[in-house]
């Protein structure tokens, strides 16, 4: 697997992991669009030539705000997930801001295991089907700190 920037060769496969994860799927305009957003940082996992998961996160004012983690259904549980957030953390040392599912126990997990914690709730954040969203924070790496990983 190599983790590659997103480019217009993987604009149709990331269209196809938002279908696959998200009831509401960013479509290839969308996508494309971030190419050409300064503040956007998008990265694409790549197996056999083909993009299986992606993170996008917004990078300005020292800050990052995740919005949007997704993988495949078929290639899940393989670290896809966890290698393409820990280079896109790579882009920032400030603190890392995300929502998530109340009911993504595995995404809960994944982004505490990177050093992430809960900071609030947020009541019906998410539509179809209504959903509470966890707050989640990861504060500033101080020294040039590699990514914190947690997990076991």
């Amino acid at each position: 697997m190599e983790i590659k920037k997103l480019s217009d060769e993987y604009i149709k496969d990331v269209a196809q992991i938002e279908k696959a994860c998200f009831s509401k799927p960013w479509n290839e305009l969308a996508i494309a669009a971030e190419l050409k957003n300064e503040f956007s940082y998008f990265y694409v996992a790549v197996e056999d030539g083909k993009a299986v998961g992606f993170v996008g996160l917004y990078v300005l004012t020292g800050e990052a705000d995740i919005v949007r983690v997704g993988v495949l259904p078929q290639y899940r549980n393989r670290g896809i997930a966890r290698a393409v957030l820990k280079r896109s953390l790579e882009d920032t040392d400030g603190d890392v801001f995300l929502d998530v599912r109340e009911s993504n126990a595995a995404a809960i997990a994944l982004y505490r295991s990177l050093g992430f914690y809960d900071t609030g709730v947020r009541k019906n954040y998410y539509s179809e089907p209504e959903e509470n969203a966890v707050l989640m924070k990861r504060d500033a790496l101080k020294g040039g700190d590699a990514v914190a990983d947690t997990r076991n």
